[in-house]
């Protein structure tokens, strides 16, 4: 922790004169009995503290007041070799005000009580000098005619080569919102209307060199209100303050009626309650990373973004994959998670989605066959007896693969394996799959799996730490981009005693079932007698479904020929709209389609 976090922590309201950090109160001894009021200070540039207070007395370096608070010690957060600019001091000698200026600020229905208090004065020459004091020091001068600017006349103009600070920064109070208005008369308009701590900018809307002159010292105030003029260069001004202090403090911008140009005209037309009014009505700008709760859109249940994976038990039970969550599948090795998967993808498209896919174990080809096969069905495939380990081998019969091409192209894509980034996959991965959002509008998507899309420069120590970073990004992903990802991840070595998978097994931490949405086991039913007696090749269990609590196992059965897996009260025919497809092949499927092993 720094001096200024520091301070804002564990010493406001407090004010600051030069390096000297000065709190209301002591944090050690709070005042003591009496509440003394500023008696302990920090020197922002010596890192040294002291308590004034003779029954108190503390002081050391601010490295002891961090241990003694239990905050982890940071130096100033500035280069040390930093040489801040020096600016000149204003040689200029401020006259009593004329009875010009006096009458001319009357006009503009400013009283002489309040430019006494700013110490306005006068040249001498006609002209109103606005001093700029910080500590006590004039370190700014500004001018302007003491009559109404004629077109083509300078408006105002500043002494060269002096330090740029808020106009009226000694008047103010930290316990107090800060008022920033664009002019000098305006910010007297409103001290006229009974507002304290308001300041105003040196020179003009685009100048912004006193937010360097002024951060620290702005760093003691909780509240900033943005007063601009109601015209374009107002109102930027207001917009570029906002984007660089919205966060660091509550910013507010107040927002004159229609018919007033800045805070002294309608100080001038409407009375100072008017202006008191625009000020205290300030809009609060929210900051990024919290809303209220009565903002948000309410979710329409009835018609939430879905895809269904068209298993009806399965989709009864979790109501298909949601659109902006993330569904771990998981399951011992070799038991057919990525075919689930894959199928889950055949659904999507059936279903008009686009979809994109991370294949970390296959090869492009390869992928294209288990999914080709799958969305053919059984009846479209066809064998051969393989005479080198004398198995039957299938393959899609005809020109079904032509047509399915066809039914595909624009909807479903894959990573290319071969482009892949050798050090970072898993950052590759996500790039890819937002170019694939923003490109081809694809809504699901399949990493598969966890342990291949792991970077390959992780430590040992890291392993499973960046595992579940890469969910956490993969979940913040769906939530952006409003789709949905599967994620096949393999469970670590289980005891075999039990021969349970839970959440907690997923690749060897628990985090990584934490972040997802849905956790689904996939397990194929080995023991032969087993499989006779519940009529099924395998199980889904669902181990979590956050939103709507589902628990539950469904038996299936699988096709050997393509690869499908489907409800063991179903067919395994089901047909896709591929069938529909009508393709103009010419000569070159004349015949019968060539084996392609």
């Amino acid at each position: 922790m720094n001096v200024w976090d520091f301070s804002k922590k564990y010493l406001y309201p407090y004010k600051i004169k030069g390096d000297e950090i000065s709190a209301m109160y002591c944090p050690i001894c709070k005042g003591g009995e009496h509440h003394d009021k500023y008696t302990f200070s920090i020197n922002s540039a010596k890192l040294t503290y002291n308590c004034l207070r003779g029954s108190c007395g503390i002081s050391g370096h601010f490295k002891q007041l961090c241990d003694q608070f239990g905050e982890k010690y940071e130096s100033n957060d500035f280069d040390t070799n930093f040489k801040p600019r020096q600016y000149k001091k204003p040689d200029v000698q401020i006259k009593t005000m004329a009875t010009q200026t006096e009458q001319y600020m009357a006009i503009r229905k400013i009283s002489k009580s309040t430019l006494d208090i700013y110490g306005v004065g006068d040249d001498g020459k006609g002209n109103i000098i606005f001093p700029f004091y910080e500590n006590g020091e004039l370190v700014f001068v500004k001018y302007r005619p003491a009559h109404k600017v004629e077109k083509g006349e300078r408006k105002a103009w500043r002494e060269s080569d002096t330090k740029p600070i808020l106009f009226g920064i000694d008047l103010c109070e930290p316990e107090l919102p800060l008022v920033i208005t664009e002019g000098e008369i305006d910010c007297l308009s409103c001290y006229e209307a009974g507002i304290k701590n308001a300041v105003s900018v040196p020179s003009g809307t685009q100048d912004m060199t006193w937010l360097d002159t002024c951060w620290n010292w702005l760093k003691q105030f909780n509240v900033i209100i943005l007063y601009g003029d109601s015209d374009n260069a107002g109102q930027d001004m207001v917009r570029a303050l906002t984007k660089k202090l919205n966060g660091e403090y509550i910013v507010k911008i107040a927002q004159n009626p229609d018919g007033a140009k800045d805070a002294n005209e309608l100080l001038y037309k409407q009375g100072k309650e008017a202006v008191k009014s625009v000020v205290e009505n300030a809009r609060e700008i929210p900051v990024s990373g919290i809303i209220r709760l009565s903002d948000v859109k309410p979710l329409d249940v009835k018609s939430i973004p879905r895809t269904l994976s068209n298993i009806k038990a399965l989709d009864s039970a979790m109501g298909g994959f949601l659109d902006g969550e993330l569904t771990v599948l998981t399951g011992k090795r070799g038991h057919g998670k990525s075919t689930l998967a894959g199928q889950f993808l055949v659904e999507a498209v059936e279903q008009g989605k686009k979809v994109c896919a991370y294949s970390g174990e296959l090869r492009s080809d390869w992928f294209k066959y288990w999914i080709e096969c799958q969305m053919a069905g059984p009846q479209h495939m066809t064998s051969y007896l393989d005479n080198f380990d004398n198995k039957e081998k299938f393959y899609i019969k005809d020109d079904v693969g032509l047509k399915m091409r066809e039914w595909y192209k624009d909807s479903f894509y894959l990573y290319d394996n071969e482009i892949s980034l050798n050090n970072s996959e898993e950052g590759s991965i996500l790039k890819i799959f937002e170019y694939a959002v923003k490109r081809y509008d694809c809504k699901v998507f399949l990493v598969d799996n966890l342990m291949t899309a792991q970077s390959k420069s992780v430590k040992e120590d890291d392993y499973y730490r960046a595992q579940s970073n890469f969910v956490g990004e993969l979940v913040s992903f769906a939530k952006l981009f409003n789709c949905h990802i599967h994620l096949v991840a393999h469970p670590r070595k289980v005891d075999k005693a039990s021969k349970n998978i839970d959440c907690d097994d997923v690749s060897g931490i628990g985090d990584i079932t934490n972040r997802a949405h849905n956790v689904l086991l996939w397990s194929r039913i080995e023991d032969e007698t087993e499989k006779l007696k519940l009529d099924a090749d395998g199980a889904l269990k669902i181990l979590k479904n956050r939103s709507y609590g589902a628990n539950c196992k469904i038996l299936f059965k699988y096709d050997e020929s393509s690869r499908r897996i489907y409800h063991r009260n179903e067919s395994p025919n089901k047909t896709y709209s591929w069938i529909k497809t009508k393709i103009d092949h010419g000569d070159a499927w004349e015949g019968d389609a060539e084996c392609p092993f």
